[in-house]
């Protein structure tokens, strides 16, 4: 078997994932050595997504054929490649699937380790697999269909219901969008989109950010117009921040959680450094300081970004009380709301990171909470859908600060579904977009 086998490729960067490499830098590296043909480019990306999407899925499938049998851990990982391609991939023929799992086994193991794999396969095609629908419990076979934690599961059915609950992880399992903000102080959308028209056929406008186009699939980041900083990538959630400022030219803003800047350098679009618009970015990292500068200045929008390195929980000892007209906090979250685009989150949180997050973002927002000017707004948002990071922070906040009140979210375009009024959550399922929490708070003296 050749060394840029796609099949053997998939197992080698799923076991390197299961030790606790990211799959995208995984991938991304495994791709740039192996010189595959788009075809096999393609069927090694859907095969790692595929099977880590829907890992819980597949070991459901194959337990009753192992039967608590112990077996090494690259083993289980093959079995999990061959088993997603019989069951989802209709184009793939079971004897390729068949005979390139035998020949990895060999390769990575040895000739009984081949015969063990080749005999379950077998076995799989000949007996069928379990039925998820016969499992009794509607929690369980929700997790087990979506492949989502139990404990999460059971999280989500509990804060949003059944129904919300089954839409939004029966959508996960779908490739996400990718997606680009036009940048308005160098071209407009439908320019923009009538320039890309010849390399991103797909694209087209997005109903939730006014300026944002979507496209199914493509390497939105390797165009001449995106280096030259006409454009950027971000989701269509996240550009519902910046609105959410209600910000005007003159205005002074902190970004508190700034890296790697999309929101940012969304804001800076907005203000003018004629009239003193200025957009402070704080990040706890210098090296993810230096991403926001270098993403300002690919942008253009330098003059209005000052980037520096500082702990949000002590930004009230660097600035003044009543310094900013506007301040951001982005927090740091659990990232629930990526579970389409990272799907290894699923399975790497806890509730005790979601319990130690919340203590994180409660700190943080008292400590921007004096640096608002009176009548100013400071907005809270979050990649996450539990309430705990969300309306849950934000109702703290709310006890122990009389001198703020929580506001309408101020948008830009009209959305037919979101949640959680006053705030603004979206969930994967209304728009496919990644799931988002805002909450808009106005200090009243």
């Amino acid at each position: 078997m050749e060394n840029n086998n796609p099949r053997l490729l998939a197992v080698q960067v799923l076991s390197r994932v299961a030790k606790g490499s990211y799959s995208n830098l995984t991938l991304d590296g495994t791709l740039r050595k192996a010189h595959l043909d788009p075809r096999d480019a393609g069927l090694l990306t859907n095969i790692v997504y595929g099977v880590i999407q829907r890992q819980l899925t597949l070991d459901f499938f194959i337990a009753p054929f192992i039967r608590g049998k112990k077996v090494d851990d690259w083993v289980l990982v093959l079995l999990r490649t061959a088993v997603y391609q019989m069951k989802y991939l209709d184009k793939v023929p079971t004897r390729a699937i068949f005979y390139d799992s035998t020949e990895i086994a060999k390769k990575l193991g040895h000739a009984g380790v081949a015969k063990f794999v080749t005999a379950i396969l077998h076995r799989m095609d000949r007996e069928g697999f379990p039925k998820i629908e016969n499992i009794k419990d509607p929690a369980e076979r929700l997790a087990t269909g979506s492949s989502t934690p139990l404990w999460l599961t059971s999280k989500l059915i509990k804060q949003l219901g059944m129904v919300q609950a089954s839409a939004i992880l029966d959508s996960i399992d779908t490739a996400p969008n990718g997606v680009l903000r036009v940048n308005r102080t160098k071209t407009k959308r439908d320019d923009l989109a009538k320039v890309l028209s010849d390399r991103f056929p797909d694209l087209h406008d997005s109903i939730v950010s006014p300026v944002a186009l979507v496209t199914p699939g493509g390497h939105l980041a390797g165009t001449d117009e995106f280096r030259a900083g006409e454009y950027t990538l971000q989701d269509e959630s996240s550009q519902l921040v910046a609105p959410s400022l209600r910000l005007r030219p003159s205005d002074k803003v902190l970004d508190a959680c700034a890296a790697p800047g999309g929101k940012t350098t969304h804001i800076a679009e907005y203000l003018d450094p004629a009239q003193g618009g200025k957009v402070t970015a704080l990040d706890l990292h210098a090296h993810k300081v230096k991403l926001v500068a270098q993403n300002a200045a690919r942008l253009g929008l330098a003059d209005r970004v000052d980037a520096m390195t500082l702990d949000a929980r002590k930004a009230q000892d660097e600035f003044a009380a009543g310094s900013f007209d506007r301040v951001l906090v982005d927090a740091p979250c659990s990232g629930l709301g990526l579970i389409r685009r990272k799907p290894e989150i699923k399975y790497e949180k806890t509730q005790q990171d979601i319990d130690n997050l919340s203590r994180i973002q409660k700190d943080i927002l008292g400590s921007v909470a004096d640096l608002v000017k009176p009548g100013g707004y400071l907005t809270y948002s979050t990649c996450t859908m539990v309430t705990e990071e969300n309306q849950g922070v934000v109702t703290d906040f709310l006890a122990k600060h009389p001198n703020y009140k929580q506001v309408e979210v101020a948008k830009d375009a009209a959305l037919s579904l979101q949640h959680s009024e006053p705030a603004l959550q979206l969930f994967p399922s209304d728009y496919g977009t990644d799931g988002f929490f805002i909450a808009s708070l106005q200090r009243t003296e």
